[in-house]
């Protein structure tokens, strides 16, 4: 009934837009929106950074991409859905498709994240419900492409934690969560 993550993403904006409806006293949409994307910036960078430099190239098959090309992968297709959501014309795949190095890439994830922040800091509840064009997918409104930016992220997240898992590598989160115990 639900496409992939449809019945997650369809709770997430029911929830939204009961808080919304309360009025005032409760956190506001876009409120949701950037805790939300602060939480998915700590645990996509943590993860990201915590790959060494030496298994950045590392791939699970040939067929596949490499650790760093996923997180090339996530900053580049996602900083076009920021853009749309800002009104900026999406500067295109591929803008990052150069960087190798595991210092450029962190500072493309980096500078991703710090992008999208500013445009949810400049973005209201009433903005956020506005439908823009986008790509070949009609008109949407602003919040849709901001979650699909987090979900993506979150989509190849589970593909960074198997490399990691790879390599004999734990990942941060599952770090933090066995210190806590």
């Amino acid at each position: 009934m639900f496409p992939a993550g449809g019945k997650f993403l369809y709770f997430f904006v029911a929830v939204l837009l009961a808080g919304v409806a309360r009025g005032n006293a409760q956190t506001s949409m876009v409120e949701n929106l950037r805790a939300e994307w602060e939480a998915q910036r700590r645990q996509f960078g943590n993860i990201a950074a915590a790959m060494p430099s030496e298994k950045f190239h590392y791939k699970a098959t040939p067929e596949v991409r490499s650790f760093g090309e996923i997180i090339v992968h996530v900053a580049d297709d996602n900083m076009a859905y920021m853009e749309a959501v800002a009104g900026v014309n999406p500067g295109g795949s591929e803008r990052y498709s150069n960087l190798k190095t595991r210092p450029e890439i962190l500072k493309a994830l980096t500078d991703y994240f710090d992008y999208g922040a500013k445009v949810l800091a400049d973005l209201t509840d009433q903005k956020a419900m506005e439908s823009i064009p986008y790509e070949r997918r009609g008109n949407l409104p602003r919040w849709r492409l901001v979650m699909q930016a987090i979900g993506h992220s979150k989509e190849h997240y589970g593909n960074l934690v198997t490399y990691m898992r790879l390599n004999g590598l734990v990942p941060p989160s599952t770090a933090a969560a066995q210190q806590r115990q």
